[in-house]
């Protein structure tokens, strides 16, 4: 066991996967409302996927609860059914979530959204970690291991 510079035992930080291809359920709207799919996560999280005018929401919630953290917003046209979300758990419990997004170019006039023009890591922070916002551009050498240091960075420092 390691222990950490304040002298506690050092986290285990892991990872598990959420595909958003094949652990969703649909569900239709109601009284005008648009529908919705909820997927599910680990340690009492689920992910609701919901559209607004031009725009595809993706957040994380906690069953059973108000919360919600805001994980990631693309055009209406984003394949959402093609994505893994990475949770990041410290010794089991997740308090993090990465996900990959299009970027987009500035829009034209009148539209919501530009051309997508690359891709990027979004890295969240669930339940007390609600400030951990950053991204990481998908092309940088070893975005994936960035993505993740930038997550278990934000835990250590508030712990």
């Amino acid at each position: 066991m390691s222990i950490s510079a304040q002298g506690k035992p050092a986290p285990k930080f892991t990872s598990v996967y959420t595909s958003l291809k094949t652990t969703c359920r649909d569900f239709d709207g109601s009284n005008g409302s648009d529908g919705y799919s909820i997927c599910k996560g680990p340690g009492g999280y689920q992910v609701r996927i919901y559209y607004s005018a031009a725009s595809t929401h993706i957040n994380a919630e906690r069953k059973g609860k108000d919360d919600n953290f805001p994980l990631a917003t693309a055009s209406v046209g984003f394949d959402w059914g093609k994505t893994k979300l990475e949770w990041r758990l410290a010794n089991g419990k997740p308090f993090a979530v990465i996900i990959r997004i299009p970027k987009y170019a500035e829009p034209a006039d009148g539209e919501y959204y530009g051309k997508v023009n690359g891709q990027e890591l979004v890295v969240s922070g669930l339940l007390g970690f609600e400030d951990l916002r950053t991204k990481v551009d998908a092309k940088t050498v070893g975005a994936n291991a960035l993505a993740r240091e930038a997550a278990d960075s934000a835990y250590l420092s508030k712990n």
